[in-house]
């Protein structure tokens, strides 16, 4: 390639560097909550990512250059995911399944399924008391090495057994919780999720289907211990509200609404294959976040649902090609008429 040959950079390159920025204040809440372990988690994974980029550069042959930082992005996607209290080497071997993932389908913008939540959801299939237990916020993490403190299960858990946290409303929105790294501080997650909807990064289209199931699902249906079997969506309200507030700011539902469902390359390209998309989306989550053992409901719903965009698309053009074929022929048969 000649040297003075320009570089172009991919369609997506706005998009990912726009998630990118989206991490400083979410990691800097972590700093607050635990030390410099988050941020030192998240220049591993960032490392790690690029480290692996190079690696497999050569499989695409001669004169490649990466176009956009994805697997940077993936790689601290994975890490706002985890717990402060994860070990390196667990972030590590998630970064690396994310990249190789988005490579064994052709790399840049051929991947079916998202690489970070695969890289997730593998990490906590494997290591799930590591991925899935979180130290209380306040404790001060070592920076090096295992961190040996106390960990307690995600609020899902509770909320999966038909109980209801304990956590304030404030502790929600300003992160105060036993959570993830980037997850917990909703007050944060809204106003970064304000600033992609303005950069255009978020499509109504698929977010509003997603948050109308993964609310309106519990409210239907909230299997709380302590109201009967079968109630009508109208009784018990204080109860579903409390119910709706845990489901919302806890967990990585809102996260992933506004971080994961919308990435270009695995979301569907027409509107009305979108907003199927994203109620399939809602379903599987409220599915997986009331009989799934594990905290990443989003994610797991994504590998699920990741299956059937292109399927979507297709079925959706064919569709309005019938109906265009059908109004054009009743054109023409009005045009033939006499006057």
């Amino acid at each position: 390639m000649p040297k003075n040959k320009k570089i172009e950079r991919s369609a997506n390159y706005s998009y990912y560097s726009d998630l990118l920025w989206c991490t400083v204040p979410l990691i800097g809440m972590s700093w607050y909550f635990y030390g410099l372990r988050p941020v030192l988690l998240l220049l591993v994974a960032l490392l790690t990512a690029y480290l692996c980029d190079c690696v497999l550069a050569p499989l695409h042959g001669t004169g490649y250059q990466s176009h956009e930082p994805s697997s940077e992005c993936f790689a601290a996607l994975i890490v706002l995911m985890m717990p402060a209290s994860v070990s390196y080497p667990i972030v590590i071997a998630a970064v690396i399944i994310a990249v190789l993932v988005k490579e064994a389908f052709g790399g840049e913008g051929h991947y079916p399924f998202h690489p970070a939540a695969v890289g997730v959801v593998v990490a906590g299939i494997s290591w799930p008391k590591n991925v899935f237990s979180y130290p209380a916020p306040g404790t001060q993490l070592p920076l090096f090495g295992d961190a040996n403190v106390p960990l307690v299960d995600g609020m899902n858990a509770t909320l999966r057994d038909g109980g209801l946290p304990s956590a304030s409303t404030m502790s929600l929105l300003t992160g105060n919780v036993s959570a993830a790294i980037g997850t917990s501080a909703a007050l944060v997650l809204i106003a970064c999720g304000l600033f992609l909807l303005v950069r255009g990064r978020i499509h109504l289209s698929v977010v509003i289907p997603f948050f109308i199931f993964v609310i309106g699902l519990p409210w239907l249906f909230p299997g709380l211990n302590e109201l009967p079997a079968f109630s009508l969506p109208w009784e018990y309200i204080r109860q579903r509200f409390y119910l709706e507030k845990y489901v919302i700011l806890s967990g990585t539902a809102l996260f992933g609404g506004l971080f994961l469902i919308c990435e270009p390359v695995t979301m569907p390209d027409r509107r009305m294959s979108r907003i199927i998309y994203g109620a399939a989306l809602g379903i599987m989550t409220y599915v997986f976040r009331t009989f799934s053992p594990y905290e990443c409901a989003v994610c797991c719903a994504l590998l699920i649902v990741g299956s059937i965009p292109e399927w979507l698309d297709l079925i959706s053009h064919r569709t309005e090609r019938i109906r265009f074929m059908r109004e054009e022929e009743q054109r023409l048969a009005n045009a033939a008429k006499p006057e």
